[in-house]
């Protein structure tokens, strides 16, 4: 009777190590976590080349793990990006954001690396829950090797300027025509107080020549804005605004307006990478000297107005919706109004298709600065005048589709 007992003890003593051996090898070959990257200005190349372990797949319904990447501009210039990580399958409501902020003078490749390293952080959490983690190197160290009492002492307390001015210029037999641009601004971004002053001046100077006849079409542009917006709570935020304008275009000689706002997001603003809806009212009062009469037979005036716009904007996994309408009238005369609508929508319909549209319209009866007169035939060619109109409307529609393997990891870059 001990004998089958001491051939069972035996027989285990011979299996426990094939049965390890064996259950390591289906452990080293249990698929990694694979991940869709939904990320515009990520270099996708960079990002397979440096993760070349990781299968990356082009459709969000096959992936593991999705990962949401939405940027917003930040006060010196660069950019914020958050990174949305978002389980699937196994694991599911496992989610994770982490932010990262570029600089305005970053090159693309601190900033491709920037991106990468988050990528590399926010994936761990999910490889850490199975056994492809043992396969993995980690090393975490401070770049500068600074300690923790280091201090950032920022003269400028904020502040950022800048500075552009170019120009250019083309030159053939019958024509030549140049264009010069300067601009200049100033910026402060806290999370109490957005301070923004920008001031820009173009000239657009063209000469042509037809059987001895010079026609010379010039066009000047000065415009100057300030902004002064004050966050009262987390959903709530007011705004001082004023500008100045001195467009031929328009018919405007000088102009000079102001106005104050308020606007209320039903989301809270820390929220704002990933979805926005905005109510914002604002009311003011311009002054306007036109270069010529008017069809109103005004050369000058004051005026009242107001408006009222609606701002919805949402990012995610299933694509990204914005949408503004926004209305505005005189208060001395309603009928003299305005009403706009922006769209931009990406929707994925399916694994292989998805689809674009961009649509902006305008319902126009405000064009009070129109000059009295017709226009001329050199006026409307040359498109020195606005002409009258009661609607403008621009769109952009199309689609996506792709099909083949689902793993795009390979990176090829021969030829």
């Amino acid at each position: 009777m001990k004998f089958p007992l001491i051939c069972a003890f035996c027989l285990t003593q011979l299996l426990l190590p094939a049965i390890h051996c064996f259950s390591q090898v289906n452990s080293e070959k249990e698929p990694p976590v694979k991940l869709f990257l939904d990320c515009e200005d990520c270099d996708f190349t960079f990002v397979r080349q440096k993760l070349n372990f990781v299968p990356f797949v082009r459709d969000p319904k096959l992936a593991d793990v999705h990962i949401l990447v939405s940027d917003s501009e930040t006060g010196s210039g660069g950019k914020k990006y958050y990174l949305n990580f978002i389980g699937l399958n196994d694991f599911k409501n496992t989610n994770y954001e982490y932010t990262i902020t570029t600089n305005q003078s970053d090159t693309e490749n601190d900033t491709r690396n920037s991106l990468l390293k988050i990528i590399k952080i926010g994936i761990l959490p999910y490889f850490a829950r199975t056994s492809f983690v043992n396969q993995m190197n980690i090393d975490l160290e401070e770049c500068e090797k600074r300690v923790a009492d280091d201090m950032v002492i920022d003269r400028w307390n904020k502040w950022v300027f800048n500075i552009s001015s170019g120009g250019e210029f083309q030159k053939e037999e019958s024509k030549n025509e140049y264009t010069l641009e300067t601009e200049a601004s100033a910026e402060k971004i806290t999370e109490e107080w957005k301070t923004s002053l920008v001031g820009t001046y173009e000239i657009n100077h063209e000469n042509y020549y037809d059987d001895g006849e010079k026609i010379t079409n010039q066009q000047d542009s000065k415009e100057i804005s300030a902004e002064f917006i004050k966050s009262l709570n987390e959903k709530w935020s007011g705004g001082l605004f004023g500008e100045y304008t001195a467009r031929s275009y328009l018919n405007i000689e000088n102009k000079f307006g102001t106005s104050a706002g308020i606007e209320y997001n039903i989301f809270p603003w820390k929220d704002c990478n990933r979805r926005i809806f905005a109510i914002r009212y604002a009311a003011g009062v311009s002054y306007s000297k036109y270069n010529e009469e008017t069809i109103y037979d005004q050369l000058s005036e004051m005026l009242w107005s107001e408006s009222l716009k609606i701002n919805l904007e949402l990012i995610q996994p299933w694509g990204e919706v914005s949408v503004g309408l926004k209305g505005s009238h005189y208060f001395h005369d309603f009928s003299k109004n305005r009403l706009t609508l922006e769209s931009d929508l990406a929707i994925r319909i399916t694994k292989n298709l998805s689809i674009f549209c961009e649509i902006e319209s305008q319902l126009v009866h405000d064009q009070l600065y129109l000059a009295k007169g017709n226009a001329s035939l050199e006026d409307v060619l040359l498109e020195r005048k606005k002409l009258a109109t009661t609607y403008e409307l621009s769109g952009q529609l199309g689609f996506r589709f792709t099909f083949g393997s689902i793993y795009n990891n390979v990176v090829n870059e021969r030829f």
